[in-house]
């Protein structure tokens, strides 16, 4: 998929995408399920003319490795998490109401802070 960005506006391929004001954005901590685009498929630098931005739509199916915040745990699994920014989930060891990251599993070491996950869609 494609959307609307603002020209001099830096996206990275990786990060996870938030639609504000009709833009596409960074998500951050404040990013809500109805918010959530998916991970952006460009890494756009300022310098670009680009005015538009592709982006993966995650379906409930998909699971992604995700950077987390604290170290990962197995107790976590099927917690929803929120987002510290837009490349790190907040595993904080509790269910969000307003989380958009479902853990699954841990991965890899505990203290290599990554997760695989899924987003949790409407």
């Amino acid at each position: 998929m494609e959307t609307n960005k603002a020209t001099g506006t830096v996206m990275t391929k990786g990060n996870i995408l938030a639609m504000t004001a009709g833009l596409a954005v960074d998500a951050d901590s404040g990013t809500v399920v109805a918010d959530l685009l998916g991970v952006c498929n460009d890494s756009i630098s300022a310098a670009d003319a680009e005015t538009r931005v592709s982006y993966i739509v995650p379906s409930d199916e998909d699971t992604f490795i995700f950077n987390s915040a604290n170290n990962s745990d197995a107790t976590h699994n099927g917690q929803a998490m929120v987002l510290s920014n837009a490349t790190t989930v907040n595993n904080t060891g509790t269910t969000s109401g307003t989380g958009i990251v479902q853990q699954v599993e841990p991965f890899g070491a505990a203290s290599d802070k990554k997760i695989i996950g899924r987003f949790i869609t409407l």
